[in-house]
Parts: C-alpha cells; structure tokens; sequence
C-alpha cells in the first residue's frame, strides 16, 4: 500500500478534472460572459491553481465547489487586469467630466478621479454581465424602466428589481460585503 499521496493525487486530480471540466467550463462562462478563448484562459487558469494546490484541498465541500471558489478568484483577476481596457461606463463618464473642466483640477484630484474610476471598473467588472448592462442602461444611458423592459422583453416591475438587486450587488462589492 502506498502512503505517499502525492503519487496518488495525479491520478485523482486527472480523473476528477475529466469529469468536471465542462461543468466549470460552463460555470466559467456564465459568470464572465466573455469570447470562448478568455473563458478558456480563466479554466486554464483555475486548473492550473488547482493542481497546484491538490493537497491543501480539505474536503470540506464538493471538490466541484473548491474549484468554483477558485475560478471566481481567477475571474476577479482576470477583470482586475481588463479595467482600463474593458471600461464601456464609467471610465467615459468620468472622461467626460474631466475633459470639460480638467484644467481647474489639481494635481491630487485628477488622481483621485483616476483611482476612483479604477475602484469603480473593478467592481462593475467583478458583476455579472447581465448586471452590469442594467446599469450601463439606467446610469449611462439614462433609460427608464419602460425603455430598458422593452429592449430585455420584461416588465417594468421585473426591470426595476433587477436593477435594485445590480445595485445592491454593486454596493456589496465595493463595501468589500460580498
């Protein structure tokens, strides 16, 4: 009998990976919303860190729900590195704002700005696709619920609570509650 479990981990890990790689594939692409190959590169990424981490893994949950935990942490990633150039809603609010009166700015406030457009990029980045559009069309495109139910092809009332529960989302996230 062989004690070592380092010798038996690749062999459960490639097992383990064949049966879940599509369902964390899927996982993956549900939450980014991104071209095939990004998604890929996250999956990539989570089993890589996976892998590396197979005997820190404490079977305290479903090894299927230790690999999500890690996949969102690659997620977060990912977007951390996107924000400057992924930005479609605050970065050209904020841009527009500042381009008009930017001289009047000091050197420290022109600073803030940009940490805050940062802050807030990472935290749209980090919701949902579908979150993140809601916003896009109440904030930057100052739709009405009417307007934005149309275009979704549901109610005003559903529209309204989705973005409530975005909004709620984003305040979580950027208040580090999420």
């Amino acid at each position: 009998m062989d004690k070592n479990p380092q010798k038996k981990a690749p062999q459960s890990f490639v097992a383990i990976y064949k049966e879940l790689a599509l369902p964390l594939t899927k996982f993956v692409m549900k939450r980014m919303g991104a071209t095939p190959d990004k998604v890929e590169e996250v999956v990539e990424e989570t089993v890589v860190a996976a892998w590396r981490g197979w005997n820190t893994f404490r079977h305290k949950s479903s090894y299927f729900t230790w690999l999500c935990r890690i996949a969102l942490n690659k997620i977060a990633d990912y977007y951390h590195d996107q924000i400057n150039s992924r930005s479609k809603i605050v970065v050209p609010l904020i841009e527009a704002l500042t381009e008009t009166d930017s001289k009047s700015l000091s050197p420290e406030e022109v600073l803030v700005l940009k940490d805050l457009k940062k802050s807030v990029n990472g935290v749209l980045n980090l919701m949902s696709p579908e979150k993140r559009r809601l916003l896009q069309f109440k904030y930057w495109y100052d739709m009405t619920y009417e307007e934005i139910g149309k275009i979704l092809g549901i109610s005003e009332r559903a529209v309204e609570g989705k973005i409530y529960r975005a909004k709620h989302e984003f305040s979580k996230i950027w208040t580090g509650e999420y």
